[in-house]
Order: C-alpha cells, then sequence, then structure tokens
C-alpha cells in the first residue's frame, strides 16, 4: 500500500469513527480565544504599565494589547471612551484617579482594572476594598500619610509644612486633608500651595521659604507632569521635600519619598486581570493596596540644599540616589 492508499484509509477509518466529546473542550476553545486588552494611560508608558504587561498570563489566554494615550486631554479620554464603547474589548486598563473615573461614569459593563489610584473608596471609584459594587477592581498606591509624615519629621524637623497639590483633582484635595487632619496630632501647622497649571508655578512658589519650612507632595498626575518645574523653585530656595511618588525622588530631585514601587503595583493589578479573564467578575474581587513601601533618598538634592541626612534614615532607605 502507498503512503497516499495509506493516508485515505486512515481518513476513512476516522469518518467511521463516532465523535466523543474531548474533555475541557469549551474551556480550551475559551482559553484559545484571543483577548483584547485596551490599555488607557494618562501621562505615558510608566513602570505600573510594564509590570501589568509582564503580569498577565499568556500561558492561559492570547491576548492583545490595544494601547490608547490620553496625554493628560479630558477631550482626548473622551475620545478613546467613545471609541471602546462603539467597539468594546474584553477588558480595560486606566491608569489614575481622573481618567477611572471619567470612564466608569460610561462604561459599566466591560471589566475595568484601574491602577494607581491612591483613594478608590474615597473617590467612588468603588464601593468598598472588598466588594466594588460596579464594573471595576483594582489596584491604590496609597501609602499611609502618618508613615510618609513620620518619616519625613525623623529626617528634618519642621513646624511649618508646605502641602503643593492640585485643586481641581478630587484625589489631590483628599490627600491635603489628610494631612491637614494629621498636622494636629504631629505637631506642624499646614500651609497649602495650589496648582492646577504650569502658569501657577512661580507666582504661587516664589518666596515660600520664610513661611515654610519644608514640603510635602501628594500623588497626583498633574504636579507629577511638573514635577521637574515645582522641584527646583524648591531646591533653589533649600527647602526640604517629600513626596508620595516614586520616580520624583531620582527624576526630579525631591529629598525623600516613601512610595509604593510602580511595578509591583502593575504586577498586582496584572492578577486581577487574569482572575477577570478566567471567568471571575470584577465586583467579586476586592481591590488591594500593596503591602510594603520603598524609602528613596536623594543625597545629591540633600548635598545641593544643605541638608544632613540622620545615619538612621541612611540605614533605612531602600534607595539612595548619589
Amino acid at each position: 500500500m502507498t503512503w497516499v492508499e495509506k493516508i485515505k484509509w486512515g481518513m476513512l477509518i476516522a469518518l467511521a469513527l463516532p465523535t466523543l466529546p474531548i474533555p475541557g473542550g469549551t474551556a480550551c476553545a475559551q482559553s484559545e480565544r484571543v483577548r483584547t486588552v485596551a490599555m488607557i494611560t494618562w501621562r505615558g508608558e510608566t513602570d505600573a504599565e510594564r509590570g501589568f504587561m509582564e503580569g498577565l498570563d499568556r500561558g492561559v489566554h492570547k491576548i492583545v494589547i490595544q494601547p490608547h494615550h490620553a496625554a493628560q486631554s479630558v477631550d482626548r479620554l473622551h475620545g478613546i471612551i467613545r471609541a471602546l464603547q462603539e467597539r468594546p474589548v474584553d477588558l480595560i486598563y486606566v491608569f489614575g484617579t481622573t481618567a477611572t473615573q471619567r470612564l466608569l461614569s460610561r462604561i459599566n459593563t466591560t471589566p475595568v482594572v484601574f491602577n494607581v489610584v491612591s483613594l478608590p473608596v474615597a473617590t467612588s471609584i468603588v464601593a468598598s476594598w472588598p466588594r466594588s459594587g460596579c464594573n471595576a477592581v483594582g489596584v491604590s498606591n496609597q501609602v499611609p500619610v502618618g508613615q510618609q509624615l513620620k518619616a519625613f519629621l525623623n529626617t528634618c524637623e519642621f513646624d511649618r509644612l508646605g502641602i503643593v497639590y492640585n485643586p481641581l483633582e478630587q484625589n489631590s484635595l483628599v490627600q491635603k486633608k489628610q494631612v491637614e487632619t494629621l498636622s494636629r496630632d504631629f505637631g506642624f501647622s499646614l500651609h497649602p500651595f495650589p496648582i492646577s497649571g504650569k502658569a501657577d508655578i512661580e507666582n504661587t512658589l516664589t518666596g515660600i521659604s520664610g513661611r515654610v519650612d519644608a514640603v510635602y507632595i501628594p500623588a497626583d498626575s498633574l504636579i507629577k507632569s511638573l514635577g521637574r518645574e515645582i522641584v527646583s523653585q524648591l531646591n533653589a530656595q533649600h527647602i526640604p521635600s517629600m513626596s508620595a511618588v516614586e520616580s520624583m525622588v531620582p527624576d526630579d530631585g525631591v529629598l525623600l519619598g516613601l512610595v509604593p514601587s510602580y511595578r509591583e503595583l502593575g504586577l498586582a493589578a496584572a492578577q486581577k486581570a487574569n482572575r477577570i479573564l478566567a471567568g471571575e467578575s470584577p465586583g467579586d474581587i476586592p481591590s488591594a493596596t500593596l503591602d510594603h513601601f520603598q524609602f528613596w533618598v536623594n543625597m545629591r538634592t540633600a548635598e545641593a540644599i544643605g541638608i544632613q541626612i540622620p545615619l538612621s534614615t541612611l540605614i533605612m532607605a531602600d534607595r539612595i540616589v548619589r
């Protein structure tokens, strides 16, 4: 029998045999379906997005990432949301409080995983940490403000603390309120410096050295985007600063930071996405914060502004910028 005849004979046998169900066949078919994940970034790709993509379980699902960059433009963000309404995807990843709030106000069926949202309950993004009550779940970059202030005071004492914040951002206002509440316990006075755009920086921060001893910078996308200009004003006036944003210490010259790792935030968000893609409802998955943080010290800034960093602070530091 030739090889052609063997193939024909085998095909006839196969056609004659009854078709048997394959165990797990439906699950296999589902896992092999391509899943499209739309990724909405607010101020460009960060380590949070790189960690998210790294943590997606591509061994179980075929995943296609559909990038959308809002470029800190609300109009552009609304255009992205309209496109996702017209052509729904399997899951949406979104960065930051502003983008998450606006997305959820218009899309309430597609599963959403948010990331780098400091106060998801206080800003009404989710109903509670254990259960969101909606189509979203995610990861917060929140670090207890009390821990940040304690680390700040242990490094450089102050009686008058300034806070640079965005008055147009609810998340920033909530953090300001937290610092204001804690000021009574820690025994300092709080002095607010609102900045809602680049034009405010010089007018707001020029000559503040006589009014404050140090400045706290909460987590906020606008303030981060203006970080270099803001911190250069502070450092020129020899004012020590602490930030709640990881990259502002090495990139912008902030003196201190007690911060979450953006990569770890991304990996944690990916675990939420993996559970959703496996069939769980986002409303049944708890939102979370990280349980560990990094303490950054910028020795270049310390030298430039004439601050002596205590040995106890250097011993505690996870990262030292030299």
